[in-house]
């Protein structure tokens, strides 16, 4: 019996926790967390060491599979790789010849890294559309923080931190193998904690203060935080005369954002307002947290995000050890998201304006393609037909707002293939279903949200027979299609990357890890920040062009007790909505024996009292309603919730007869309006009501 012990990094989610697995004769028969990997120390969550029950689970798809039957058919049979690559190849081209390239979209869920793959895989093809739901998760923080001061306000600097807001971020649910090590040391030397949060989560609960927001108001929160700072003369001069543009037009406008207005608004006691600005403007230094989710899915999601930035440099906390860092991968353009591989930037001009949303959201040109702009591009052909789709890792039908328009919108493709370890309520509507390699079961390398590193995944068992590695999936079909530019084996991709750091991928493996040192105020050497001013954009009057805003603007919800009265008398509660499950990746993972244990069931937080008028017992089945339908749920007695608050999560489906309809919270969210700058979604705010089931 032969043992190897191999070091890597886990992708059950986007944490990337340092692992080492025991292999014997070939197989993974163990799990441990890496405690020399820089972030992890040797965490890994149940996810994590859930992975030999995701290799080996009988239910993974091992072979491709072909529908038969017709589209309303969900009879699949087993197909040869060979032919399974044929059909794709063919339904592409056809499709590419008759109604352009760019009516084939690529997307992603989780992606497990693979979209520096796709966006080269689609520029060879010719189209720019490569669809991921970043608008709904990090999109905006990207977009607001780059338009404010030329960098992603996306690595907040915890351990060296003197005061920490997280806002809207419940890092222990959703990113504990990559930010609670330093969260928890910055609170070890005393760093002093702010949480922004609807729900009394755990950070809540330990939190110097509190702010127990209404749903959907955090941008006037946020202005009211920039009226007391300026009020009390708590920001930095020095740094604001010198390195912000239109720091004078900010104080005119939020004047009138005073504490007890906005507590009217946020429903935040005046006093703890007061107290959480004065305190994160006095401490030095500071950063701010923001939730990858929690801030990014609003009406008012980029405005959101510019006020942060704000925030955070009239402060003098941009830049600076304890503050917001401005890091780069050391890949550089050719990092996850790097503009070498980006669809849209690496095609020709006149293709490049074809990107599906840039029409009306010119900011997207940074970003992927979001969902929501693709569904009416199928079913009404606005601004053009899309008639095929291939979806890596991503199950729409239950992942996106309104699950009923995103299953008509995939029903109406002339071709769809999708490449999952598992059947969802998605592959059931494919034409062709491919079955991938396991993280565990393939090479690859990671830099995204990595900061300063980059790291090896490597590979420790062979995959399952018949499961193959994405990236030779996209290699076989290139060649298949005879397309020109695209890599020729796994090798050459992961070389290329790596070029940057001036290493191949074999003398990568042998170090594992590779960091640049971090650069503080990056701006002060280099003279300018990467805006069209040279400075800090409060003022953004470039913005104006594309139709937005130069300074951050509050919008109620469009659905709340403010801006919809009327409906509010229907629906008295407000609904938030996508709270992360720690065992859970959006909607993978239900069907893992040892994580369903754990949360077999979607539960509403709903608070004792609420639950009492309307006669519901903690643990019982309801309805939940909302203007667009019902779904079931179970009632949770949770008093960490305002009583006109309730809860649901996300991603629940598996175990249930139509599951991604009966118990799917995205059944009954909104996917309008769209935030006029990112597309994000409206999710964290809407109205319902509760009522027993008979």
């Amino acid at each position: 019996m032969a043992t190897t012990f191999v070091k890597t990094i886990c992708f059950e989610c986007h944490c990337r926790c340092g692992v080492i697995l025991e292999v014997v004769d070939g197989k993974i028969t163990g799990i441990q967390g890496d405690k020399d990997h820089p972030f992890s120390h040797g965490y890994t969550c149940p996810k994590g060491r859930a992975c030999m029950e995701i290799v080996y689970h009988p239910d993974r798809i091992t072979s491709p599979l072909v529908k038969v039957g017709g589209k309303e058919s969900t009879h699949f049979e087993k197909i040869s790789w060979e032919k399974a690559l044929d059909v794709i190849a063919e339904n592409l081209l056809t499709i590419r010849e008759k109604w352009g390239a760019e009516s084939v979209v690529f997307g992603s869920g989780t992606t497990r890294g693979m979209a520096p793959y796709l966006n080269k895989f689609l520029a060879c093809f010719g189209s720019p559309n490569f669809m991921a739901p970043s608008n709904m998760s990090g999109g905006p923080i990207v977009l607001g923080s780059t338009a404010t001061a030329g960098f992603s306000l996306v690595d907040p600097d915890y351990a060296q931190s003197k005061c920490m807001i997280l806002w809207a971020h419940n890092p222990e649910a959703s990113w504990p193998g990559l930010y609670l090590y330093d969260i928890n040391q910055g609170l070890k030397k005393g760093a002093k904690l702010i949480v922004v949060d609807p729900r009394k989560t755990n950070f809540a609960r330990k939190a110097d203060i509190w702010l127990q927001i209404r749903p959907g108001t955090d941008v006037a929160l946020l202005l009211t935080f920039l009226h007391i700072i300026i009020k009390r003369n708590l920001y930095d001069a020095e740094f604001v005369q010198q390195w912000t543009n239109g720091f004078d037009k900010l104080v005119e406008y939020v004047e009138d954002f005073t504490p007890e207005k906005c507590e009217s608004i946020t429903w935040i006691p005046t006093s703890k307002i007061i107290e959480a600005a004065t305190v994160f403007a006095t401490t030095k230094p500071a950063c701010i947290g923001a939730g990858m989710g929690g801030v990014c899915q609003a009406n008012d999601a980029f405005d959101l995000v510019r006020g942060l930035t704000i925030l955070s440099a009239i402060t003098g906390n941009l830049e600076v050890p304890g503050g917001n860092l401005n890091c780069t991968p050391p890949t550089g353009k050719r990092s996850c998201y790097g503009p070498d591989f980006d669809a849209a930037r690496n095609v020709s001009k006149d293709v490049a304006k074809k990107k599906l949303g840039v029409d009306k959201y010119p900011l997207l040109m940074q970003i992927p393609c979001p969902p929501q702009v693709v569904w009416p591009a199928i079913i009404e052909g606005k601004p053009y037909h899309v008639k095929a789709i291939g979806l890596f890792a991503n199950n729409s039908v239950c992942a996106y707002p309104n699950s009923a328009f995103v299953r008509e919108a995939l029903m109406k493709l002339d071709f769809l293939f999708a490449v999952d370890y598992f059947h969802t309520p998605t592959t059931e509507l494919a034409d062709i279903i491919l079955p991938p390699a396991h993280w565990s079961e393939r090479d690859d390398i990671e830099d995204l949200l990595m900061k300063n590193h980059v790291f090896c995944q490597k590979k420790a068992v062979e995959p399952i027979p018949e499961c193959r590695d994405e990236k030779q999936i996209l290699i076989d079909l290139a060649e298949k299609m005879n397309l020109q530019g695209y890599w020729k084996s796994v090798e050459e991709m992961l070389n290329y990357r790596l070029e940057p750091i001036q290493m191949t991928f074999e003398e990568f493996k042998k170090i594992g890890v590779y960091s640049t040192p971090i650069e503080y105020k990056r701006y002060e050497k280099k003279g300018t920040f990467k805006t069209p001013s040279g400075k800090v954009e409060i003022f953004a009057e470039y913005l104006t062009m594309f139709n937005l805003s130069p300074l951050p603007v509050f919008r109620e919800p469009d659905e709340g007790p403010v801006a919809s009265p009327d409906l509010y008398k229907d629906y008295p509660l407000i609904l938030t909505t996508g709270g992360r499950i720690l065992e859970y990746y959006h909607s993978s993972h239900r069907n893992i024996p040892s994580l369903r244990k754990k949360h077999p069931d979607p539960e509403l937080q709903i608070h004792p009292e609420t639950a009492q008028k309307l006669n519901i017992a903690d643990g019982e089945w309801v309805y939940i309603k909302t203007p667009r339908g019902k779904i079931e749920i179970k009632a949770k007695y949770f008093e960490g919730i305002d009583p006109r608050v309730v809860h649901a999560p996300h991603g629940f489906w598996y175990g249930v007869d139509d599951g991604w309809k009966r118990i799917n919270i995205n059944m009954i969210t909104n996917d309008k309006p769209l935030c006029p700058a990112s597309a994000s979604v409206p999710i964290k705010a809407l109205l319902c009501r509760i009522e027993k089931m008979k």
